[in-house]
């Protein structure tokens, strides 16, 4: 290891060396495990502030692996709303900070790993998100502003001498997952992977309207109520509640009938755009008179009226994804509320009528939009898709001319 990260990995002994042929404690095998896991993972981390294109002071975060070279960088695209480099939260009695695990997987991999914080967001106290927002600056936050920012990103954080070489992983997430790709399109700083979770195949407007219409709904309902696959829930599945969780979703007494409001016997997308039409009407009515009060208050993610009509100008990823050559690898989960699954699907059937072969696309049953992390929070296992999500950091290769 480089001096900058030294670790004796046995404590108590002489020279912290494990000796194979000596006898050892439970104590100090646990320690000997703990201790060569934390070696691994080792990573020094450093607060950088990067100027954008138009002079705004980006801030993040570059953790770099104790190695002595450092062949591969990855940059995490944020989703949408506030997010600081460290994403620090509170879950519960739960307190983290999300990217953490992401740097110390990366660093496992010898790959450096940067975050950074949404413009006009910055560590704040409160939880659960731990932030604070400059409203004036926030208005700034639009999906355009956001292809450049990690543009000029990827330039500066290449004029470090350790990262020069290393190839440039996006890792973009939800709307970063239709920032990653234009930034790769367009060609202005190098790129040479993306990986894509929580990915969405058409416009933001496209995905709201999903999600106000009743497809996120029914994500959910399927996945605790639709025993038989059908995509719809009977009478008899919601009345056999076999998660037992009606009264966690708030339903208590509800009847079936009291949810089926097209009376046509099923639950369907179709009723809950029903029950949703109020809302929705309101939300709609809302970003067009530029009401960011009214979204403050009542959306469940703080977004501003700007940022939703701005993406009203930003492509399709179904228009730009079959224009890459570069690896793409998409990380999906089936039980995904915030985007629909099947546009992974129409995305595969698309790059194989273009007779492309540079996308890889893993789903993953009764799996969020997070990939399980929460899961992770709780058990300290990784689930499947965020491990199959760093082996790929670790297999894909090195371009070998940079």
């Amino acid at each position: 290891m480089p001096r900058s990260c030294p670790w004796r990995i046995l404590t108590g002994r002489p020279d912290g060396r494990f000796d194979p042929d000596a006898p050892i404690t439970y104590g100090e095998a646990a320690a000997l495990l703990d201790r060569a896991w934390q070696a691994v993972t080792a990573h020094t981390s450093q607060v950088l502030t990067i100027p954008s294109f138009d002079g705004y002071p980006l801030e993040g975060k570059l953790r770099m692996p104790c190695r002595d070279q450092v062949d591969k960088l990855v940059i995490y695209v944020n989703g949408s709303g506030p997010n600081t480099y460290d994403n620090h939260r509170a879950l519960g009695s739960l307190e983290f900070n999300y990217f953490d695990l992401f740097a110390r997987q990366c660093a496992r991999e010898g790959a450096a790993f940067f975050s950074y914080s949404t413009r006009g967001v910055s560590p704040g106290s409160q939880p659960p998100l731990y932030d604070q927002i400059d409203e004036e600056a926030y208005q700034s936050y639009l999906p355009q502003n956001s292809v450049q920012d990690v543009e000029q990103i990827i330039l500066a954080l290449r004029q470090d001498p350790r990262l020069q070489h290393a190839a440039v992983y996006l890792l973009g997430w939800s709307e970063g997952a239709m920032i990653a790709p234009k930034v790769a399109l367009r060609g202005n700083a190098p790129v040479d992977a993306l990986l894509l979770a929580g990915y969405p195949n058409g416009t933001m407007a496209e995905t709201l309207d999903w999600q106000q219409t009743g497809g996120s709904s029914m994500v959910t309902y399927c996945l605790y109520f639709d025993t038989d696959g059908d995509g719809a829930v009977s009478p008899q599945e919601y009345e056999a509640d076999p998660y037992g969780v009606r009264e966690a979703l708030g339903l208590g007494d509800t009847p079936f009938s009291g949810l089926d409001l097209d009376q046509n016997g099923r639950l369907e997308a179709a009723d809950f755009a029903i029950l949703l039409a109020p809302s929705r009407q309101q939300l709609y009515d809302a970003i067009e008179r530029g009401d960011d009060a009214w979204l403050a208050a009542n959306y469940s993610v703080r977004l501003t009226s700007a940022w939703f009509r701005a993406h009203r100008d930003f492509p399709p990823n179904r228009d730009m994804m079959t224009q890459l050559d570069l690896p793409i690898v998409i990380f999906q989960g089936e039980a995904d509320a915030n985007v629909p699954v099947q546009g992974c699907l129409e995305l595969q059937q698309a790059f194989q009528q273009a007779g492309k072969t540079n996308l890889t696309v893993h789903t993953y049953p009764q799996t969020a939009h997070d990939l399980n992390y929460s899961t992770y929070l709780v058990t300290g296992s990784l689930p499947q898709g965020l491990a199959d999500l760093f082996h790929t950091v670790r297999t894909l290769p090195v371009p070998a001319e940079r």
